[in-house]
């Protein structure tokens, strides 16, 4: 991907954006690495490694061998989120040398709120609350993923607070798929974006987008920014259609057993 002016600035405030706004149960500062652990099995991002900045006179042996014991004690394989601005530079290099294996490749995307618009499908409705309802945690918590971790997904939930929008697409006015706005001072954050399997292919997720998409303009956010898998072609096809393009990627290193 061809590098943009200033890309680094970039990468540096969506990545303090992301993790603002996918806030880890538990924090820990590690000579400017932030450890994060949430629950296992739930989350890579909630429970990895993110080493934004490196400072302090611990040699590199001995911050990752830190970042091991962190992760053991908590019953949890040790991660790091590598993105292009992780400290020290060369980290990346460094972590596969000693064996610790890539896995998941991620897309960061982001729009721009005005040129995104919500689509009129017949029989849907969409709406953004401001408070979780049950509605919406049947979609977005029970029946996706977050099913097996209800309460971890909860505890983000209230973690994030007022900054929350509930986005939720009614099909003949039954809950069929829903998405999570978190919002900051420039950007809003999606996630959680799920339809439910009978209701998918039709349109719903870009319903939920551009509902977003208004909800952040009514609160001053003009830009939208998502995390999307590199092997999930469905998603990303949706984001293309809808007005996302790339702007940097990163992947995690597990720990070797």
């Amino acid at each position: 991907m061809q590098r943009l002016p200033d890309a680094d600035r970039l990468v540096g405030e969506l990545e303090e954006a992301a993790f603002a706004d996918w806030p880890a149960a538990e924090v820990r500062d590690l000579d400017g690495w932030r450890l994060r652990f949430t629950a296992p099995g739930i989350t890579r991002r909630g429970n990895s490694v993110w080493p934004g900045a490196a400072r302090g006179r611990r040699c590199l042996d001995a911050r990752i061998e830190a970042a091991r014991a962190f992760y053991a004690e908590r019953g949890a394989p040790a991660r790091f989120q590598l993105t292009p601005v992780s400290a020290p530079h060369g980290l990346d290099a460094e972590l596969a040398e000693r064996g610790w294996e890539e896995e998941a490749a991620v897309s960061i995307q982001t729009a721009e709120a005005d040129a995104i618009a919500a689509p009129t499908l017949p029989g849907v409705s969409t709406e953004v609350a401001e408070v979780l309802n049950d509605d919406w945690f049947e979609v977005a918590g029970v029946r996706s993923r977050f099913g097996s971790a209800q309460d971890a997904y909860r505890g983000f939930l209230a973690r994030i607070g007022a900054r929350a929008g509930f986005s939720l697409a009614r099909v003949e006015g039954r809950p069929a798929a829903a998405a999570l706005g978190v919002r900051s001072q420039r950007w809003v954050g999606v996630f959680s974006m799920f339809t439910l399997p009978e209701h998918r292919d039709r349109g719903l997720g870009r319903a939920l987008v551009g509902v977003l998409a208004g909800w952040a303009r009514r609160h001053d956010a003009r830009h939208l920014y998502l995390q999307v898998e590199r092997d999930n072609p469905a998603a990303l096809a949706l984001y293309a259609n809808t007005g996302f393009r790339e702007r940097y990627g990163y992947h995690y290193r597990r720990a070797p057993a």
